[in-house]
């Protein structure tokens, strides 16, 4: 395996057509401040790329919106006949990330969504929770002794 560091529109205008089997890449999502979108699909209807003004992610500016058409066109330019593109979105900008790729030319077939809850309290025990709440008291059945003699 050959890991290429840098911007991955210029690696990829270096390769030759149909040269690739299948791309799998994970773009900034674009969870920046939300844009207009009727200025963005009049940028990329009218083949320009739109420039969103605000910062990406910790500040990043090449993190600050999906890649626009011009990426996924060099991608399908690379892809050998047959060949499939797998990327990643952010919930908030799928639909953009899909516009983006099938203005590219790509036929967008099948979407995979990975569902996962975020913000939840991680050191909660939510029926004790639950129980504190309804003012309910639990029922001691026993008693944890650490190796180091503490209990719990």
């Amino acid at each position: 395996m050959i890991l290429h560091l840098g911007d991955s529109l210029p690696w990829m205008r270096s390769l030759p057509s149909n040269s690739v089997d299948s791309i799998v890449c994970d773009p900034p999502y674009g969870l920046s401040a939300p844009p207009d979108v009727a200025v963005v699909l009049e940028a990329w209807l009218a083949g320009d790329a739109y420039e969103h003004g605000s910062a990406g992610f910790m500040g990043a500016k090449w993190d600050s919106f999906v890649p626009g058409p011009r990426v996924y066109r060099e991608c399908l330019r690379i892809l050998r006949p047959g060949g499939h593109l797998a990327a990643f979105a952010g919930t908030r900008t799928v639909d953009l990330m899909g516009i983006s790729i099938r203005l590219a030319g790509f036929e967008v077939r099948d979407c995979l969504h990975w569902t996962y809850f975020s913000g939840f309290p991680k050191s909660m025990d939510i029926s004790k929770a639950l129980d504190r709440m309804a003012g309910a008291e639990r029922e001691v059945v026993g008693v944890y002794t650490d190796p180091d003699g503490g209990t719990r």
